[in-house]
């Protein structure tokens, strides 16, 4: 008969989540030998190996990938139980975990400002991140409620739309470009053009809706990089509008006129459909769509997802 203990499941989930037990032992903040331990009598109580160790990199082996969906199961269950009975105790208080990209993260700093006076014995933790850790957290439970750009089309997902999000060029402002009234999409690629990684919502949305494709190495993980690289001079780069409004305003770069442009997207609040919201998170997923601006049909190339 299989035997394991909650410590033993949560050590575990830790380790093949980080891919290591030091950080394992830090995000449990218990020691590393103590992790180890727990994963060895869990592996001697099911009479298998349940993970691969390559230098410093922890992987699960067959029947460990297994049971860390198990695991998932278990703690997103047990975690779940121990927030309806806080929030039963205590209906006003509560723990957020907030996930956002670096394009919505000022956006959401000044809602939870908002929403902590209503709210003064609410927790919470944010965290700034890019995409693909964004979908990690999103597909591992590990957030309450995800804020970004573009929900992916094949998780199962809760998603509601409320703000539009416009997507423009940008440049120096001496750029040759801007004594244009209308610049062209051919115009465009004979210039540098700098944008986010690989992955990136604002990257895929540009190729795909402009049939463009970047011309230059320079690729940039941070939209405020992205700003100084145009400021610079190193060429032309695609932002939200939203994260560029004060550097528009006093005229440290540019927008430019191009077609096709802006792109309005919209930014979304979502989460995992196999996750019950907690009464404080629905409490704020209500807020943020109640306090977003209106979504309106806008000028340039609407994406609706």
């Amino acid at each position: 008969m299989i035997n394991y203990t909650l410590k033993q499941l949560y050590s575990f989930e830790a380790v093949v989540r980080l891919k290591s037990f030091t950080k394992a032992s830090k995000a449990l903040n218990i020691t590393q030998p103590a992790v180890y331990m727990q994963i060895q009598q869990l592996s001697q109580n099911i009479g298998t190996e349940l993970l691969n160790t390559k230098g410093k990199t922890v992987t699960p082996t067959f029947i460990g990938t297994k049971l860390y969906q198990t695991c998932l199961r278990v703690i997103a269950t047990l975690e779940q139980s121990k927030a309806d009975i806080e929030q039963t105790l205590h209906p006003d208080s509560g723990h957020l975990e907030i996930t956002t990209t670096t394009t919505t993260n000022a956006f959401v700093s000044r809602i939870l400002a908002q929403f902590k006076k209503q709210y003064p014995d609410m927790t919470f933790h944010l965290e700034v991140t890019n995409r693909k850790l964004l979908l990690e957290k999103l597909s591992n439970h590990n957030a309450n409620l995800v804020i970004m750009g573009e929900p992916p089309a094949d998780m199962s997902l809760i998603t509601q739309p409320f703000m539009e999000n416009p997507l423009i060029a940008i440049s120096h402002p001496d750029h040759p470009l801007l004594k244009n009234q209308h610049n062209s999409i051919k115009a465009l690629r004979r210039e540098t053009l700098i944008t986010r990684e690989q992955g990136s919502g604002t990257r895929m949305t540009i190729e795909r809706t402009l049939g463009m494709k970047f011309n230059s190495e320079i690729e940039i993980n941070s939209n405020e990089a992205i700003i100084e690289a145009v400021q610079a001079g190193l060429g032309v780069g695609f932002v939200s509008k939203h994260t560029v409004q004060l550097e528009l305003k006093h005229n440290i770069i540019k927008q430019l006129n191009v077609d096709k442009l802006p792109i309005i997207r919209h930014w979304h609040v979502v989460h995992n459909a196999k996750i019950q919201l907690s009464p404080i998170a629905q409490r704020f997923k209500n807020f943020i769509i109640e306090n977003g601006q209106p979504l309106s049909k806008s000028k340039g190339i609407v994406q609706s997802h």
